[in-house]
Formats: C-alpha cells, sequence, structure tokens
C-alpha cells in the first residue's frame, strides 16, 4: 500500500502535532505501507523517512504553532508539488493533516486527475479554537477559512479524530457517520526506555540542569510556550507557591509565541533559581530531559484536542499533575493527580513524594494498537 502523507508544516519541529504525524507514519511503515510525507522547505529530515519538500523560501523560517498569511502561498507550492507526487508516486491513500493538509490534498489531486483516490483526513483541533488561541486579531481569516474548512470536510472520504471531544462538533458538518472514527495519540513506550545519545552541548545542558536542581524535587513542562498551552498561569501559581515551598523546582522547555514575555517574568521576579528555562528540547532527547524529574505536568485546561503530551508523559510512568477533565480522566483514570484550578498546585505536589514510578494502564492506547486501526481504515477504502 502507497500513502501519500500531506503536513503543511516544517516537519519535522518538536511540536505536538509533528509528534502525532511521526508516531503514524513510522508504524504504518512498520506494518509495510510505504508512506511518503510531502511538506514545508524546512524542518529535520528523518532517517527512514521518504520526505519530499518545497524549493527552499528563505523568507518564511516559522516553527510556532498558528496562522499566517505568509503559509498561503507556501500551501499553494505545496498543491504543485503534491500533484507531481501524486502522479509520480501513484499513492493508493492520501493521509492529510492540518487543515491547510486537506485543503492541499483535495486541490492535487484534482488538478493531477486522480480524483479517485480516497481521502483520510487526520484532524487534531477545531480550527475556530485554534485561531481564538493563537490569532485572536485575525478575524477575516477565520471567517473565510472556518467556512472553506467544512467544506472540505464534508468532502473527506474519512475522518480520523484524535480525541473524542471533537465527535460532537464534527458530526454536525461531516455527512459520512459511518466514515468518522477516533484514532487516539498512543503511548510509544519503546521510546523511554533507554536515553538517547546525546550532542555534548546537550549533554552539557542535561549536567547543569542536575546540578542547579540540587536536592529539590523537578517538576517538568516541555512543550508548546504559550498561554492558551497554560504556561503563564503555570508560571504565575509556581512562583506564589514556591515563594512558601523550597523543595519543588521547575524546569520549563520548548518554544512559543509567548516565549519571551515567560523570560521577562522568570527575570523580572528573580525566579531564575526556582524555575530554569532550557530553551528548544528535541523530541528525541526527551527521555533524557525526563529522567532528571520527579514529577511532569501538563498545564492545559479545556480544549478539543488530544493531548499528546498525556500519553507521552505516561510512557515515562511519572508521577502527571494535570486538571480534573474528562479527556485527562479517560487516559490516566484514578492514578493521575488532578487540580480543579491552579491555586491547588501547591496541595497536589504535597502528594508527591518524588520517587514513585506509576503503572499508567498503556494496553488500550498502545502506539501500534492505534495505527493498526489506521491501517484498517486504509485496507477498507483500497479495497
Amino acid at each position: 500500500m502507497k500513502i501519500l502523507t500531506i503536513t503543511a508544516t516544517p516537519f519535522f519541529s518538536d511540536r505536538g502535532c509533528h509528534m502525532r504525524v511521526y508516531n503514524e507514519a513510522k508504524f504504518l511503515q512498520k506494518f509495510g505501507a510505504e508512506v511518503k510525507i510531502c511538506t514545508y522547505h524546512y524542518g529535520k529530515n528523518i532517517e527512514g523517512f521518504d520526505i519530499e519538500r518545497l524549493k527552499n523560501v528563505k523568507w518564511y523560517r516559522r516553527t510556532a504553532p498558528g496562522f499566517s498569511w505568509g503559509k498561503f502561498w507556501l500551501d499553494l507550492k505545496l498543491i504543485f508539488l503534491c500533484r507531481r507526487v501524486i502522479r509520480d508516486f501513484g499513492p493508493d491513500i492520501i493521509h492529510a493533516h492540518l487543515y491547510e493538509g486537506l485543503g492541499v490534498g483535495y486541490v492535487a489531486k484534482k488538478l493531477a486527475f486522480r480524483g479517485s483516490i480516497p481521502i483520510v483526513f487526520d484532524l487534531q483541533g477545531d480550527l475556530e479554537e485554534e485561531f481564538r488561541a493563537y490569532n485572536k486579531e485575525e478575524v477575516l481569516a477565520r471567517r473565510i477559512f472556518v467556512w472553506l474548512s467544512k467544506i472540505f470536510i464534508s468532502r473527506s472520504d474519512w475522518l480520523v479524530l484524535s480525541s473524542e471531544n471533537m465527535l460532537p462538533k464534527i458530526e454536525k458538518i461531516f455527512p459520512h457517520k459511518g466514515r468518522l472514527f477516533v484514532v487516539k495519540d498512543g503511548v510509544d513506550t519503546d521510546m523511554f526506555r533507554e536515553i538517547p545519545e546525546l550532542a555534548e552541548k546537550e549533554r552539557e545542558k542535561i549536567d547543569e540542569i542536575s546540578e542547579w536542581k540540587g536536592g529539590r524535587k523537578l517538576l517538568v513542562y516541555i512543550g508548546g510556550l504559550s498561554d492558551n498551552k497554560g504556561v503563564g498561569e503555570l508560571l504565575s501559581a509556581f512562583h506564589d507557591f514556591s515563594a512558601q515551598n523550597n523543595k519543588w523546582a521547575l524546569l520549563v522547555g520548548g518554544f512559543g509565541s509567548d516565549e519571551e514575555k515567560y523570560k521577562r517574568f522568570i527575570g523580572e521576579n528573580n525566579l531564575g533559581g526556582k524555575i530554569y528555562f532550557s530553551g528548544k528540547v528535541e523530541y528525541f532527547s526527551l527521555p533524557a530531559y525526563m529522567s532528571l524529574a520527579n514529577a511532569a505536568i501538563d498545564p492545559k485546561n479545556m480544549s478539543s484536542e488530544s493531548s499528546g503530551k498525556i500519553v507521552n508523559l505516561m510512557a515515562t510512568r511519572l508521577p502527571i499533575v494535570c486538571f480534573d477533565n474528562e479527556f485527562n480522566r479517560s487516559r490516566l483514570g484514578e492514578k493521575g493527580y488532578y487540580m480543579k484550578n491552579f491555586s491547588e498546585l501547591g496541595e497536589t505536589l504535597a502528594k508527591i513524594n518524588g520517587g514513585e514510578k506509576i503503572e499508567y494502564d498503556t494496553e488500550n492506547i498502545s502506539q501500534g494498537g492505534e495505527v493498526k486501526k489506521l491501517m484498517s481504515i486504509f485496507r477498507l477504502l483500497t479495497k
């Protein structure tokens, strides 16, 4: 089976949606599929992946999530790249990630006169919610592209959702009720079984963090750095908590639209001794950073998206601090350390001794098991 994966983003970057694309492509190949990925002109190449890129566009190097008019030009170029790949590669399935990827795939197959190739749209979140989170000021763009997204969604052959949270909204606009399926972000337990080889600069950073931590317990957040992820509230809550408690330190890693704001907050409040800002952390280096931790936190509260972060953290077997919502409960059960709001951060951390290793129930959300569901959809569509 030949699968064309379209991801309108600089794949691979160390972000949540890229982790889903990577893990699905990895296991699809394990199950015997031939996967070709079409993406932007930049991003990290991954050994063992067949990646086709746009020709270099020097003026666009953004990696943070969110809308920009510059991406519109890249997506037009991506349409013609995908049209050529469709003709040369002859895919059995188009697997589209992100709303832009869906639009690109639909137009490209029409221009390639291959209208019979099924499109499976891998939907990770609500577009209107994404605009409100990342681009509140782009009101016109939100109206145009939310309208367009509904048209393209209705013309997909199959919809795959990363979270049950999206079902009620999508069922209203997708006409094929029997072709709507949840494929969760799965746990790749292999990834955290051993610490990978690190470059010298990264090894030095790990050693520096370990020395900085000292005898304190370490709470770790690594992910997108933006207020809609809950990071601003986490920093504020930890600032208040650490004024009364010096037994915990906080490691924050990642990148995003509010990164500079958070650096200023740490500096202005003299929190350098309590909060370590590591900067961007490569996805494949995560096990090394998490090996320093006594607990991990996902500070995002309500969203229609799944949380790939939660399932990754489950593989570390660390205590996980998060909000008490339906999605987190469905993954962690009674083994999570739940908060109702950030004022409960201190009392939640007080329940953690620091040496716990928790055996989460990962049997039903293994990465391989979830991708087998995706593979069965592809087989059904190509019969």
